[in-house]
């Protein structure tokens, strides 16, 4: 295909910026609002879990209609761009107030709780679903598509090091004197200080990255049926759904769980920096090797070698005695060193939207991306609501001394669980049976069909 539409360099690099803004936000909320909730506030584990619940449920419907709104959005800035722009201020005033507890552990606290948690994950879904459609716009070419979700997953893993790595000592440094643990106010300021680093990273995005492909015609006014119907109708779409929510529910999930396992089964508060942030060193030297693995072995292979061999990494973790931290820092190590699938579901997400686009003429750049911000939001709270219930059923006492089935509960849920989700998604991608080359070809028929179309928003 000639006189492809593709991205700046520059463009490619910045694009890495909003997901490390992201994770400020998000990867804070889903690391720390659980036990933030349970040990702090002191809210039960039930309704935590409960509270979690609901805002997926409502999401499954909030996500795809925020897709399909913005991929229906015109303006001289193009379709995504403006959602990021004016999103981020107001997500970063909520991702504070997830961190507030004005009303205790009662019905009014739970309330509360309930509250913000819902709205904060609609802002972000409101920034981010426009966010990760850009991908699919900036640029024709596959090489590129792989290189920007290569630079967003490394834009990922900077963000959750900065976040892993100095969360446990902002949190201890702004709670009270002499805390062994963070109180309250070590979860306010932290909020506080990773919010306010997001707006100007997203805003970097909004003014480096340009959305040069555009619907082959107009698209259809907004109806709930037809979005539901266009995104059931594309197999392909659907098949990659389901390993990212797999996917996501295995590495978000665990993330939300995670310190539990590190303060009561390995003993220390401040080994969180550790176990979290060295997965996420590892994970940005293993994307640099993505791109060329993808080009020789293909997207689809790449992917499932990387989550198989997390699953055994964690594996390790899990058979790994506590006190054992040569056994657990070698199965941290190889669990990092292939964090790198998300690049490859991204890329398939994008493969997914050509497909529609070739078949049906509809251009579903938002509500596919949707899906991924739902699977990310998914994982992170199934992770956190279903963890909790494992671990109270196992015993679990918060701010107690667990006794042995409660830690073994613990572990289970931190990582036992994790892989078993990680080879469950692996199994799934042998359902995908578009090729690389399947894919160009459809790339090249779209650029044929849509050469008369050569206006780009800037």
């Amino acid at each position: 295909m000639q006189n492809k539409r593709r991205a700046t360099k520059a463009a490619i690099i910045c694009y890495s910026f909003g997901d490390i803004a992201s994770q400020f936000v998000w990867t804070f909320v889903g690391s720390y609002l659980t036990i933030f909730y349970t040990d702090v506030v002191g809210i039960a584990p039930a309704a935590v879990s409960a509270i979690m619940m609901i805002a997926r449920i409502w999401d499954a419907f909030n996500d795809p209609m925020m897709g399909a709104i913005a991929e229906r959005t015109r303006s001289r800035f193009g379709r995504f761009r403006p959602y990021i722009a004016f999103g981020c201020p107001i997500l970063a005033v909520f991702a504070v107030l997830t961190f507030t507890g004005p009303f205790g552990n009662g019905t009014a606290g739970v309330l509360w709780a309930a509250f913000t948690y819902i709205v904060a994950g609609m802002l972000y879904t409101m920034t981010n679903i426009p966010y990760s459609s850009l991908n699919a716009v900036m640029t024709e070419d596959a090489d590129q598509r792989n290189m920007l979700n290569t630079s967003r997953n490394i834009g990922m893993n900077i963000g959750m090091t900065i976040v892993q790595s100095l969360s446990p000592i902002l949190l201890l440094r702004f709670s009270s004197a002499g805390a062994q643990v963070a109180d309250s106010k070590g979860y306010l300021y932290t909020a506080i200080i990773y919010s306010l680093v997001s707006i100007p990273l997203f805003l970097v995005v909004f003014f480096t990255s340009k959305e040069v492909v555009q619907p082959g015609g107009d698209q259809a006014k907004f109806s709930v049926s037809a979005t539901i119907k266009n995104l059931v109708q594309n197999k392909y779409l659907m098949i990659i759904s389901l390993v990212m929510l797999l996917q996501m529910t295995a590495f978000m999930g665990r993330i939300a769980v995670c310190a539990f396992w590190v303060i009561y089964c390995l003993g220390s508060f401040t080994m969180i920096s550790i176990i979290m942030t060295l997965p996420t060193l590892l994970g940005i030297v293993g994307s640099f090797f993505v791109p060329a693995a993808a080009r020789k072995f293909g997207k689809r292979q790449v992917l499932m070698g990387s989550m198989a061999i997390q699953a055994v990494g964690l594996i390790i973790m899990f058979l790994a005695p506590f006190d054992n931290m040569t056994m657990v820092m070698a199965g941290n190590v190889i669990f990092g060193l292939f964090n790198v699938g998300m690049p490859m579901t991204l890329s398939m997400v994008a493969d997914s939207v050509d497909y529609m686009d070739l078949k049906r003429g509809v251009r579903t750049d938002g509500t596919a991306y949707a899906t991924y911000g739902l699977a990310t939001k998914l994982g992170n709270a199934l992770g956190g609501a279903l963890g909790v219930l494992i671990m109270a059923a196992f015993g679990y006492v918060a701010n107690a001394e667990q006794t042995a089935t409660a830690l073994r509960g613990i572990n289970m849920t931190v990582n036992l669980f994790p892989a078993i989700l990680f080879i469950l998604a692996t199994l799934c991608c042998l359902l995908w049976d578009m090729s690389d080359k399947d894919a160009d070809d459809m790339r090249a028929k779209l650029h044929e069909r849509n050469s008369g179309n050569t206006s780009v928003e800037q």
